[in-house]
């Protein structure tokens, strides 16, 4: 079962936890058997001691790799397993076999109660119902494990046989945290991926109704949200202007010096019409150098918003020492609940001509 999950997850820790199975599953098919032999008894032991602690150690190793995709080995975890490896197959040669057990046993322990305890951190900081499962089921373990072998040594057999059985069923409430713990990650990574996805479809619908050059909305917002404005004008009887935007002279503009200063000359309008919105009010993009604003206030205050627009433009453009020919036309109008926004548009289009001519006229 633990194969088929990291052929599905391809976590690190589910191989540690594979690898600690199978050493636990080794070592209880060595110690099933009684061996008439001395030397092959206590060789035997020796290395299902190695494979139990081995398989601690991987346990331990399963809590600080959650949850990377890589499987990391290092110099100083080969050096200890070598050690741990010398010690157990050899020294059962060299002292007592009852020393070589209790070191195994006071090894193992020691390292499921670290392994327990890091994954009760875990469950606390992430909130894992698999790694509390986990973290109170190896710190259990630890500490029958430990029981069990110093009644067998020291006391009863029998009743460290008893206490070994409530190890193997502690070591399936292990198995159950788990497959809780695996659960659990696959869920956490669906949300994350479900949370990139919503940000990538909002990041991707933002682009859709938003002019690159001048960061206005675009027509294509103007459709979307046409019919919202008029509902809730004629539902809460709010005030609503159109403030209708040209660039005088663009053309001529473009044509004298270069479209990188008409662009330029769009940006900069764009930041100044994005200064006069507020929450609730909309800047955007009609189409080449034609602008709107849609202002949730009365026409005299959409005239004085017109005005202070004029005169900032004018402003910048000197800044910037454009041409004195260029500057900006504008026109106001208010909403009609009836008419709806395209007749306000229309009507505004209209007082920013005669803006224009007025402009023209002027100059001339």
């Amino acid at each position: 079962m633990l194969s088929l999950l990291y052929l599905y997850r391809g976590r690190a820790f589910v191989v540690y936890w594979i690898g600690s199975w199978l050493l636990v599953a080794g070592a209880l098919g060595i110690v099933a058997r009684t061996y008439a032999d001395t030397t092959l008894r206590n060789v035997l032991t020796g290395l299902a001691l190695l494979f139990t602690v081995s398989a601690a150690g991987l346990m331990r190793l399963s809590v600080e790799s959650f949850p990377q995709h890589v499987v990391h080995w290092n110099g100083q975890r080969l050096m200890m397993m070598s050690a741990a490896a010398l010690w157990f197959l050899v020294t059962p040669f060299v002292v007592p076999l009852s020393s070589v057990v209790l070191t195994g046993t006071v090894a193992t322990a020691t390292l499921l109660a670290w392994s327990g305890i890091g994954y009760l951190r875990l469950a606390r900081n992430a909130r894992s119902a698999g790694a509390l499962v986990m973290g109170v089921g190896l710190t259990l373990i630890a500490t029958s494990h430990l029981i069990a072998s110093a009644l067998s040594l020291f006391m009863d057999l029998g009743a460290g046989q008893r206490l070994s059985a409530v190890t193997v069923i502690t070591t399936l409430f292990v198995a159950l945290g788990m497959h809780i713990l695996v659960f659990e990650d696959m869920t956490d990574e669906l949300r994350l991926t479900n949370r990139r996805l919503a940000g990538a479809n909002e990041e991707v619908r933002r682009l859709a109704i938003t002019d690159a050059l001048t960061g206005c909305h675009n027509r294509r917002f103007f459709d979307e949200v046409e019919r919202r404005e008029i509902e809730r004008h004629r539902r809460y009887k709010s005030a609503l202007s159109v403030v209708f935007i040209d660039v005088n002279h663009f053309k001529r503009l473009n044509d004298t010096l270069g479209h990188d200063r008409g662009d330029a000359v769009l940006w900069m309008i764009g930041n100044l019409l994005k200064g006069q919105v507020r929450q609730s009010d909309y800047a955007i993009r009609w189409g080449g150098d034609e602008f709107l604003l849609l202002l949730s206030c009365g026409v005299d205050e959409a005239k004085t918003k017109a005005a202070n627009l004029k005169a900032a433009f004018d402003q910048e453009a000197a800044t910037a020492a454009l041409p004195p020919y260029i500057g900006l036309s504008v026109g106001v109008a208010a909403v009609s609940p009836d008419e709806g926004l395209r007749a306000a548009i229309r009507e505004a289009d209209s007082h920013m001509y005669g803006d224009k001519l007025s402009a023209s006229s002027a100059v001339s």
